[in-house]
């Protein structure tokens, strides 16, 4: 039994944050939000995240708890995504963190500081920049991170022979912290390997099981 946190659609895991992406490109194998909502089972675990695109993020209300903002695919600032989340209130918020160099770690941090009583998934948790994003998970309680992506293009990651020590240190260090239990497993499937990433956190699937278990009993009752 595995739970998957970042997930593009319904794969081998035991349940897990399905995000939605509309717009272009399209991927193969990723849903829209209309297929993500017809999947939405907090019974079974799976979670939907509607994905905001530029124009409902400007003055749209989504009548869905839990959202997805995606800064560099959508070029919102961040004024505009506090605006959305504080008209539509979610349970939770995913945001990707890729999105040099328009966007500051500050920034991530300063959209968590204004709703602490919102729980954030801070995804990819920064790519290089991920001590700035494993600081702010470290000292702002309402935010939780996952390494989707960035352990397996940046790390040492399966057969590579090469990739950034840092990045594999940071991750070994959260995994140790006492932080870790806001650390989630993730995988972005179908863009990597699902089985690939669960191998990778072998050691540590229990760990992740529970943080995952803990985050969305929390959500389920609010």
């Amino acid at each position: 039994m595995v739970f998957d946190a970042h997930i593009h659609n319904i794969n081998k895991e035991s349940g897990g944050f399905i995000i939605g992406l509309e717009g272009q490109p399209h991927f193969e194998n990723t849903l829209g939000n209309e297929e993500v909502m017809a999947l939405h089972d907090p019974m079974k675990n799976y979670f939907a995240f509607y994905y905001m695109t530029k124009e409902e993020c400007q003055d749209k209300v989504i009548k869905h708890p839990y959202l997805k903002y995606h800064p560099r695919r959508e070029k919102y600032n961040v004024s505009m995504v506090i605006q959305s989340i504080a008209r539509n209130q979610p349970k939770a918020v995913i945001i990707d963190t890729l999105n040099e160099p328009f966007w500051k770690p500050y920034d991530y941090w300063n959209i968590a500081r204004c709703f602490p009583d919102i729980k954030f998934i801070f995804a990819h948790s920064g790519g290089y920049l991920i001590n700035d994003f494993i600081k702010i998970c470290h000292f702002q309680s309402n935010v939780w991170i996952d390494f989707a992506l960035t352990h397996t293009v940046l790390g040492h990651y399966g057969d590579k022979i090469f990739g950034l020590h840092y990045v594999n240190e940071a991750i070994q260090y959260s995994l140790k912290s006492i932080f870790c239990n806001r650390i989630l497993l993730s995988s972005d499937y179908p863009f990597f390997s699902q089985e690939d990433v669960f191998y990778f956190y072998r050691n540590h699937i229990r760990l992740l099981n529970s943080n995952y278990l803990k985050l969305v009993e929390g959500l389920k009752c609010q």
